[in-house]
C-alpha cells in the first residue's frame, strides 16, 4: 500500500496543486484516499460499530433493570384491567414519565458512546488523508466532539425550556398547554419563536465548527483552539469558505438522513423478532418486550448508517479542511487548551 502525503504541501502536490498541474476536486481527492486506504478504514469502522453496539446493548440492559419495577407495575395494571373490566389499559402518566426520565438519564452515556466511535473514525480518516503529519490525539478530538456537541445543543435546549416555561403548566400532575388568553398577543411567538431561534443558532454554530475535529486531528490543536480555527476558516471573508463548507456538509447530511430512512424499513423485521426473543428467553412482560422491539430496528439502522456514511464523510471533511488552509500558511504549533 502506498504511503499517503505527510504534509499539506505534499498533499497539494499529490492532488496536482503544485507545479502548475491540474488540481483535483475535493470529492475526487477523497475517493482517491478511500481507494488507497478504504479497506483498513472500513475495517476499523466495522470494529468500532461492533464495540458501540456492545456498549449500547449493555447500557440498554442497565436501563431495563432500572425501569423493571415500572414495567412490572404497568403489566400488573393491564392484567387487572383485563380481569375486571375486560377493557384496554392505558398506563398511568407518572409511570410513562418515569420511563422517559430513565431514557433521558441514559442519553448522555449513549451520546458519549457515539462520540467515541466517531472520534476513532475521524482520527483514522485524518491519518489516511494527511499520513504521518497528523498530530492530534484521540482524547483531543474526543474533547472537540464533546465540547462542540454541548455548545451546539445548548441553544436548542434553552429554546425548548423557554417555550415550556411560557406555554405549559401542571394541572393535577399532568402537563397541559397554557390557554391562549394567558398571552393573547405573544402566545404564538412564545410557542414557536424560542425553539426556532435555538435551532437556527445551533445550525450556524454547527456549520462554523464543522471542521473542528479535522483540525484537531491534523494540526494538533486543543478543543477550544480547534473550534476557533474552524470558525475563522469557515466564516473567512477572504474566500467563499462558508459556501464550500455548506456544499460539502449539506449533501453529507442529506445522504446520512437518506441512508437511515432506507435502512430503517429494512430493519423492521427485527422488531417482531426481538419481541419473540424477549418473551421466549426473558420475563413475561409484553410492555418491556414492546419497548425492546421498538428500539431494535432504530439501533440497527443507526449503526449501519454510521458504518456506511462516516468514513467517506470524515475523509471529505479532512480534505476540505486541508484545502481551506492557505498554501503559504505554516501549520500552527500544537497547543492544548
Amino acid at each position: 500500500m502506498t504511503k499517503g502525503p505527510t504534509t499539506s504541501e505534499q498533499l497539494r502536490a499529490a492532488e496536482g496543486g503544485g507545479g502548475g498541474g491540474p488540481r483535483h476536486g475535493i470529492v475526487r481527492t477523497a475517493f482517491g484516499v478511500l481507494r488507497r486506504d478504504g479497506r483498513p478504514l472500513f475495517g476499523l469502522t466495522a470494529r468500532v460499530a461492533g464495540l458501540v453496539a456492545l456498549g449500547s446493548l449493555l447500557l440498554t440492559a442497565v436501563a431495563f433493570l432500572v425501569a423493571w419495577p415500572t414495567f412490572t407495575e404497568i403489566r400488573a395494571g393491564a392484567i387487572r384491567a383485563e380481569a375486571y373490566d375486560g377493557d384496554s389499559y392505558a398506563p398511568d402518566g407518572r409511570r410513562v414519565q418515569h420511563l422517559w426520565l430513565i431514557l433521558l438519564a441514559c442519553m448522555p452515556f449513549l451520546i458519549l458512546l457515539l462520540h467515541l466511535g466517531c472520534t476513532a473514525i475521524q482520527t483514522a480518516s485524518a491519518r489516511a488523508v494527511a499520513g504521518a503529519g497528523t498530530r492530534g490525539l484521540f482524547r483531543t478530538v474526543l474533547g472537540v466532539n464533546v465540547l462542540r456537541g454541548v455548545l451546539v445543543w445548548a441553544p436548542v435546549v434553552l429554546g425548548i425550556l423557554v417555550e415550556e416555561y411560557f406555554t405549559t403548566t401542571l394541572f393535577r400532575e399532568y402537563t397541559v398547554i397554557v390557554p391562549k388568553w394567558e398571552y393573547p398577543n405573544l402566545f404564538e411567538i412564545l410557542r414557536y419563536g424560542p425553539p426556532l431561534l435555538g435551532m437556527a443558532t445551533a445550525l450556524v454554530l454547527r456549520l462554523g465548527w464543522t471542521l473542528a475535529p479535522a483540525i484537531a486531528a491534523t494540526e494538533g490543536l486543543g478543543p477550544w483552539a480547534a473550534l476557533r480555527r474552524s470558525w475563522s476558516l469557515t466564516w473567512s471573508r477572504a474566500s467563499a469558505a462558508w459556501f464550500r463548507t455548506v456544499a460539502v456538509a449539506l449533501p453529507l447530511g442529506l445522504l446520512t438522513v437518506g441512508v437511515y430512512l432506507l435502512l430503517h424499513p429494512a430493519a423492521r423485521p427485527l422488531r417482531s423478532g426481538t419481541v419473540h426473543l424477549f418473551l421466549a428467553w426473558g420475563p413475561d412482560n409484553t410492555y418491556a418486550a414492546y419497548v425492546a422491539g421498538a428500539l431494535a430496528p432504530i439501533a440497527a439502522a443507526l449503526l449501519l448508517t454510521g458504518a456506511l456514511v462516516l468514513p467517506p464523510a470524515h475523509t471529505l471533511l479532512v480534505v476540505l479542511q486541508r484545502r481551506l488552509v492557505p498554501a503559504r500558511e505554516p501549520q500552527p504549533a500544537a497547543t492544548r487548551t
